[in-house]
């Protein structure tokens, strides 16, 4: 796969992730489905939710490393890499996806693109986890960010497949 590879560590742990987000939030539908029919316990709904959020949480912390570690290979297969943890190590990670590509490869990536949109999502999701603000519950707000976090997770693959074409995609004039 050259430089859009991912660790093969990095890589198991992202599959197991994916496959355990999809059997808990299949898990979360029936339960919410058997709730409804059977009027289950309250707290069945709970513990279904917990661990389709628990899933949810680990499936985005590692998603976001996993692209952290593709875009960093792939500039670092073109630039030298103490010039680019100098100069562009800290840039945010969207900015990467959009400029390295042009700056290594002269390919050019659309800030409104699908792959660049769907990271930008899976971004505002991980932030909505890792810098949660204080909000009312039961809040518009607070179930816009629960649909979002569900739909970044639901898409992860997608997501990282668009991205990794990105960088796979031959180069202009290549």
């Amino acid at each position: 796969m050259g430089h859009s590879a991912v660790d093969y560590r990095l890589r198991a742990i992202y599959e197991t992730a994916i496959r355990e987000f999809h059997e808990a939030d299949s898990a979360k539908t029936v339960t919410d489905e058997e709730y409804k029919r059977k009027r289950l316990r309250p707290e069945r709904v709970h513990l279904a939710l917990e661990r389709q959020m628990k899933a949810g949480v680990v499936l985005l912390m590692i998603t976001a490393a996993v692209l952290e570690q593709m875009i960093f290979s792939y500039a670092v297969t073109f630039l030298d890499s103490e010039s680019y943890e100098k100069h562009l190590g800290r840039l945010p990670v969207l900015t990467k996806w959009i400029i390295l590509p042009q700056l290594c490869q002269n390919k050019e990536v659309t800030e409104d693109g699908p792959a660049i949109n769907a990271l930008n999502e899976l971004i505002q999701a991980r932030n909505a986890v890792v810098h949660p603000k204080t909000r009312d519950l039961g809040s518009a707000r607070v179930q816009r960010e629960s649909a979002r976090f569900l739909s970044a997770c639901r898409n992860v693959k997608a997501t990282v497949d668009a991205l990794r074409e990105i960088l796979q995609a031959p180069a202009p004039g290549g």
